[in-house]
């Protein structure tokens, strides 16, 4: 009967190294991620005339139109693209702001 109390034992300090890593792997991994996600779909359903934002290839343009899934971005003077709202990556100013080119 000892012995079976000391496997419990040996099993729970022999899980807890893995316990550990599975925390640290949500709370530095999947955590920020999913906060990204969240701040990435406010600006999406947030975009109005005029925004100016970056694409996912890295184009630079100013919000003309808002679709139901597409927006439209002037990209140059009288040149004009359609992206899908998932291709923005955020605001350029914020890009700036956060040291990134763009």
């Amino acid at each position: 009967m000892a012995q079976q109390a000391g496997g419990w034992g040996d099993l729970l300090s022999l899980a807890f190294p893995f316990i550990i890593m599975i925390a640290a792997f949500y709370f530095f991994i999947i955590m920020p991620q999913q906060r990204e996600e969240k701040r990435r779909k406010q600006l999406i359903e947030s975009l109005k005339k005029g925004d100016k934002v970056v694409t996912e290839a890295g184009i630079i343009g100013s919000v003309v139109e808002t679709k139901d899934n597409l927006v439209v971005l002037e990209i140059s003077p009288g040149v004009r693209a359609s992206f899908m709202k998932w291709a923005i990556r955020g605001l350029a100013e914020e890009e700036k702001k956060d040291g990134k080119k763009g």
